[in-house]
């Protein structure tokens, strides 16, 4: 028998690793935005209700 490909143990892993990567993002997008670094697109307006 064939394995399959996707299993529930990788996708919750791959999940979990997205999660991650976007919050370091926002985490850093955040600090940019606190020194008061400025972005065309309204993202520092968006950061601005990430608690952290």
């Amino acid at each position: 028998m064939k394995k399959p490909v996707f299993n529930v143990r990788r996708i919750v892993m791959f999940v979990l690793f997205l999660l991650i990567c976007m919050g370091l993002y926002l985490l850093a997008l955040n600090s940019y935005c606190d020194q008061g670094g400025n972005f065309d697109l309204g993202v520092c307006a968006i950061t601005s209700f990430i608690p952290f």
